[in-house]
């Protein structure tokens, strides 16, 4: 049975290093996993049952300090067995989410999203 994880909607300039993370980590973990977007999740919990996924082996992957992934899996009876937060290795300060005014992040590199990827794929193991 396949890992679920569930990745929060980051936004801003979380966003982008989420999505690059995410890129990275497929790459290598798509066959293992069934992936989610917490927000499409919290809408419709539905998916979670019909997807096949081991509810007690839930991978929570949150971009930010708050948690959102962990809370919406909690909000669903669902307790993630284990988190990862794109803080723990992000090496300066990034700013929280909120609305996207400029899509122009010069700051976001590379080596923030292979760390990021490297931490979502050992908490698969």
């Amino acid at each position: 049975m396949r890992k679920g994880v569930v990745v929060c909607g980051a936004n801003g300039e979380r966003s982008v290093i989420l999505e690059k993370a995410v890129e990275l980590f497929a790459k290598k973990n798509s066959s293992r996993i069934i992936q989610f977007s917490a927000c499409s999740l919290g809408v419709s919990p539905l998916m979670l049952s019909m997807s096949g996924a081991d509810t007690s082996k839930m991978v929570a992957v949150n971009g930010c300090r708050n948690r959102c992934a962990e809370r919406i899996l909690e909000g669903m009876g669902v307790k993630a067995e284990r988190s990862v937060v794109m803080d723990d290795v992000l090496q300066r300060e990034v700013g929280a989410c909120k609305a996207t005014c400029s899509f122009d992040f010069p700051n976001v590199n590379e080596e923030e999203a292979k760390r990021f990827a490297d931490l979502m794929g050992s908490a698969l193991d």
